[in-house]
């Protein structure tokens, strides 16, 4: 009985997404945008490019580990660093929160864990899309439009590796080093944590385009909280969480955030004219 019902979770999740992408290729027609949505404009409103949008960021950030630069594979190598220093620890913490557990950190633990999942996650983003279309708020259509976003992609890139890496949770009482790749059982799909990712995807989106600070703690507080809430049920090890606490965390910010435009460098050129020969230097700034 408990693996049908992993097992319908996984697909109640694949359904889920196929259902928000159906019905982003279903508007591709309804209504025309004003204006073509690019890095430094995104889409304000559920249309054609909208869509467009959200494809071309899945495919960018799918393939952005091969535009990567040395900063970049630097902060790659201490966060799988960071992952790979919690793995011989996984089993020891386990049994520790066994030991631990209680009425009231699994009740708090199940609140957490409850407002981490998709539907959940889904309904913030389109409370605030709809708030933004009463209102007439672009700047809020944007924002979670740019968090529904940042919530797919993730998703997309958590499934993968679950079924890739193939993992067993701690419930099934394998042991941390217990892998079965290419598998679809739910009990085998422990790394990474779909409901930490999340949860830190829309967190960091929603703060990197807020300007209160307060907002910023409070968003971040939530995700830590679902993360926690999913080692103390049983459901992650702690490398699954973290590892996919920072996969949605750098997936909201660079989601969220315009691509930055080439940066501009001193020109020095040679003009001529009649009756003048001179340098120019030019730098925009």
């Amino acid at each position: 009985m408990v693996r049908k019902e992993k097992i319908y979770s996984i697909n109640q999740k694949a359904k889920l997404i196929a259902f928000f992408i159906l019905f982003q290729i279903s508007l591709t027609f309804s209504y025309p945008a004003s204006s073509m949505a690019t890095d430094n404009n995104p889409p304000d409103r559920l249309n054609r490019y909208f869509l467009n949008h959200l494809l071309t960021n899945s495919k960018n950030t799918l393939i952005s580990p091969l535009k990567w630069e040395k900063s970049d594979w630097l902060k790659a190598g201490l966060c799988s660093a960071a992952i790979i220093s919690f793995l011989p620890a996984d089993n020891s913490i386990h049994k520790w929160i066994g030991k631990n557990r209680s009425d009231t950190t699994d009740s708090v633990a199940r609140a957490f864990s409850a407002a981490g999942r998709p539907a959940v996650l889904l309904g913030v983003i389109s409370l605030g899309y709809i708030y933004g279309e009463i209102n007439d708020k672009q700047e809020s259509r944007k924002t979670f439009l740019l968090a529904g976003e940042s919530l797919l992609i993730t998703e997309l890139i958590v499934q993968l590796g679950k079924i890739t890496i193939g993992r067993a949770r701690p419930y099934t009482e394998e042991a941390a080093f217990s892998f079965h790749p290419f598998n679809f059982k739910g009990k085998w799909q422990s790394f990474p944590s779909g409901h930490a990712a999340s949860a830190w995807a829309l967190a960091a989106c929603l703060a990197s385009r807020s300007e209160s600070p307060y907002l910023d703690a409070a968003l971040y507080s939530v995700a830590a909280g679902i993360s926690l809430s999913r080692v103390f049920l049983d459901k992650h090890y702690p490398s699954d969480v973290l590892a996919a606490s920072l996969l949605g965390y750098f997936i909201g910010k660079k989601i969220s955030r315009p691509s930055k435009p080439p940066e501009d460098k001193p020109a020095i050129a040679l003009v001529f004219n009649r009756g003048i020969i001179a340098f120019s230097l030019y730098y925009n700034f």
